[in-house]
C-alpha cells in the first residue's frame, strides 16, 4: 500500500514539474502586461502596458483589426493564464512536500538558467562572454521594449571575445557537467553541445569574409567556438541585462544587433531566414526610434565600420519587397544615409 501511495505522489510531483516548466516557457514566449486601446480618428489602436526598471512604458501594437494585434492579444492572454497555472503548480508541489528550491526555480529549460547561473559564477560574462542569435532577441522583447511576435527558438548561441584575458576556464567540460554532450560535425569539423532537443553553441570573430567555418580549439577556454563574420559588432557593445526568468545575462546593445543583422540578412542564402533576420531588425527599429540615445549609439557604432559595411547595411535595408520602414528611418536619424 505504501509503495502505491509513493507511485502516485511521485506521479503528482512530476506532473505539477510539467505544469510548472510549460507555464514559465509560456511566460518567456508570450507578452507580459496588459493591453488598452485608444480611439483616434475613427479608428481603434492597441497599445501594451507594462513596467520595465521600474518605468511605465507603453508599446504601440497596431490597429485592433491587424493580424499583429490578434496575435498579441492571443499571446498576452497565454500569458496571463500561465500566471495563474504556475501559482496553482507551486501551490500544488509545496503540499506534496516537494524541495522549496525546487518550487522557486523558474526557466524557460531548467539547463538554461543552469547555464547562465555556470557562466555568471565562472565570470564569463565580464570576460566577453555574449547571448546573441534568438535567444537574445527573446530578451529583447520581454525587458526592452521590443514588439512582440511568437518566435521559439531551442537553438542558444554565445559569442567569445578572443583572444581571451580572463581566469583559465575548460567551458567544454562545464557544458558536459551540465548534462550537454558535445557533437562534432565531421562536415566541416564544427562542435556544439547538445541536450535533448536544446542546442548549445559558441562562436567567435572571424576576420575576412567568413566563408569558411572551421573551428579551432582554444585551449584557454576549453571550447572550439566556430568563425563567423562581423561577430566583432556584437563583442564590442555589450549590454547588461538582470532578468527575473534568466539571472544575468550579457547582450549586444540594440544598436549593434539591429546592424549586424542588417550585414548578416543581406548574405542569407535561405530566404526563411533571411526573412526572420529582417523581421528581427524591424522590430528593433521601432523600439530604436523611440529612444534618442540609441540612435546616437546606430551613428557611433556605424562611424567606426568599415565603409564596405555600411554601404552593404545601406543595401541591405533598402531591399526593395522587405518593407523596412523603420530600419531605413533609423539609419536617416543616424545620418548613415542621405534624408
Amino acid at each position: 500500500m505504501a509503495l502505491v501511495l509513493n507511485g502516485i505522489l511521485e506521479e503528482s510531483r512530476e506532473y505539477y514539474r510539467k505544469l510548472k516548466r510549460e507555464s514559465v516557457g509560456r511566460l518567456l514566449i508570450n507578452p507580459r502586461g496588459s493591453l488598452y486601446r485608444k480611439d483616434e480618428g475613427g479608428s481603434s489602436f492597441i497599445y501594451l502596458r507594462r513596467l520595465e526598471s521600474g518605468t511605465k512604458r507603453h508599446i504601440y501594437i497596431g490597429r485592433d483589426d491587424s493580424e499583429h494585434a490578434a496575435i498579441t492579444i492571443r499571446g498576452v492572454a497565454l500569458h496571463s493564464k500561465a500566471v495563474n497555472a504556475l501559482r496553482e503548480a507551486k501551490a500544488a508541489m509545496k503540499e506534496l512536500g516537494m524541495p522549496s528550491q525546487v518550487i522557486r526555480t523558474e526557466d524557460y529549460f531548467p539547463i538554461v538558467q543552469e547555464l547562465f547561473q555556470t557562466l555568471a559564477e565562472a565570470g564569463l560574462w565580464d570576460e566577453g562572454v555574449t547571448l546573441v542569435g534568438s535567444w537574445c532577441f527573446k530578451v529583447y522583447q520581454n525587458y526592452c521594449g521590443v514588439e512582440f511576435f511568437p518566435e521559439r527558438t531551442l537553438d542558444v548561441d554565445f559569442a567569445i571575445r578572443l583572444p581571451y584575458r580572463g581566469k583559465k576556464v575548460n567551458l567544454g567540460d562545464m557544458l558536459k557537467s551540465l548534462g550537454l554532450e558535445e557533437v562534432i560535425n565531421h562536415a566541416d569539423g564544427t562542435v556544439f553541445y547538445r541536450s535533448g532537443e536544446l542546442s548549445v553553441e559558441f562562436l567567435k570573430d572571424r576576420v575576412g569574409d567568413g566563408r569558411e567555418r572551421g573551428s579551432v580549439y582554444e585551449a584557454d577556454v576549453g571550447i572550439a567556438p566556430v568563425a563567423v563574420p562581423y561577430m566583432r559588432i556584437l563583442l564590442s557593445n555589450p549590454m547588461e541585462i538582470k532578468a527575473r526568468d534568466l539571472g544575468r545575462v550579457v547582450v549586444p546593445s540594440m544598436a549593434a544587433f539591429f546592424l549586424h543583422k542588417l550585414l548578416v540578412a543581406s548574405e542569407r542564402r535561405k530566404e526563411d531566414k533571411r526573412l526572420k533576420d529582417y523581421r528581427q531588425v524591424e522590430a528593433v527599429a521601432k523600439a530604436i526610434l523611440s529612444d534618442p540615445a540609441m540612435v546616437e549609439d546606430v551613428k557611433r557604432i556605424a562611424g567606426g565600420l568599415h565603409k564596405k559595411w555600411v554601404k552593404k547595411m545601406v543595401a541591405s535595408a533598402s531591399k526593395a519587397g522587405v518593407g523596412l520602414d523603420a530600419a531605413l528611418a533609423v539609419l536617416r536619424r543616424a545620418e548613415i544615409i542621405d534624408v
